[in-house]
């Protein structure tokens, strides 16, 4: 029984990150412009990079589609929100 337990602990975590990292894919698939962001304790995005035309500047709108995907991941999964906590973000560039 303490095998099946000691098993459950250890994929909760990689099932926790994988949601983050699925989640974080899809974001950053629906916003083309964001470069990346950093999370802070109160699980609000802050310091938000973006590449842009002239001109533009990240307003509330990019904040707000950030805060509701945060939001909406830890809703699914409340384990996530220890995971998120002062975490940084970034688009991958292959």
């Amino acid at each position: 029984m303490k095998t099946s337990q000691t098993r459950q602990q250890e994929i909760r975590p990689e099932r926790v990150e994988a949601a983050i990292e699925g989640r974080m894919a899809a974001l950053f698939g629906r916003l083309p412009m964001l470069c990346g962001f950093a999370v802070e304790a109160d699980l609000q995005a802050v310091e938000v990079w973006v590449h842009t035309w002239p001109g533009y500047v990240a307003g509330a709108e990019l904040y707000s589609e950030i805060d509701a995907t945060l939001a909406e991941l830890v809703d699914e999964r409340p384990e996530a929100a220890a995971l998120l906590r002062g975490r940084t973000f970034a688009r991958a560039i292959q």
